[in-house]
């Protein structure tokens, strides 16, 4: 497997393929009785999965708004952006990259390994990082992603470890949206629609 091309982003803008370090996610918020439960994971990394040309817009438009006093109409911003979380390598072939969420997943023996450490398993992206780079060997599990704020990530863009150069990005990009617009089957235990 080739190691993904990183760069060190400065400063700028969030950009698709960045990577962030310790990024909240809120997986639940309750009240009972007045007393407050908010239910937070923070996940050591995660990829900025954005479209790079959405991120571009939702920049560019909010510095225009931020110049002027009045409302102006504009459909380029951007609420949030999605994210996926970096699992270790070596935890998910473990099956213990959930851990942090209670949960214990079924270890990958060497011949479910391959697919993935090949990028041939279409749930998957291996991604190996070069000496330079903090972030160990990772796997992006696609069923796995969620959304951050926009104003979460501003805030935290000095923290950013690097970003992935735009055409292993773009692949990741590409594979992330392949698996999202699969077909999904019925389940052969489950009536279909004919029987309802």
């Amino acid at each position: 497997m080739t190691r993904h091309q990183v760069n060190k982003v400065e400063s700028g803008r969030i950009r698709q393929g960045d990577i962030f370090p310790n990024v909240p996610y809120y997986e639940s918020y309750t009240e009972t009785n007045g007393e407050f439960e908010l239910v937070v994971y923070d996940f050591p990394y995660v990829i900025v999965l954005t479209q790079d040309c959405d991120l571009q817009q939702n920049k560019t438009a909010r510095e225009k708004a931020a110049d002027r006093s009045q409302f102006i109409e504009n459909d380029k911003h951007l609420i949030s952006v999605i994210v996926a979380p970096l699992y270790n390598s070596e935890h998910l072939f473990l099956g213990r990259h959930l851990d942090l969420l209670g949960i214990v997943s079924q270890a990958q023996n060497s011949k479910l390994k391959k697919p993935i450490t090949n990028n041939q398993n279409p749930r998957y992206h291996y991604m190996e990082f070069d000496d330079s780079v903090v972030v160990p060997n990772s796997v992006v599990d696609f069923k796995h992603y969620f959304t951050i704020s926009v104003g979460w990530l501003e805030t935290n863009i000095e923290r950013r470890v690097c970003g992935i150069d735009p055409l292993y990005r773009e692949l990741i990009s590409q594979r992330f949206s392949n698996y999202l617009s699969r077909i999904g089957l019925p389940n052969s235990n489950e009536r279909s629609v004919e029987d309802m």
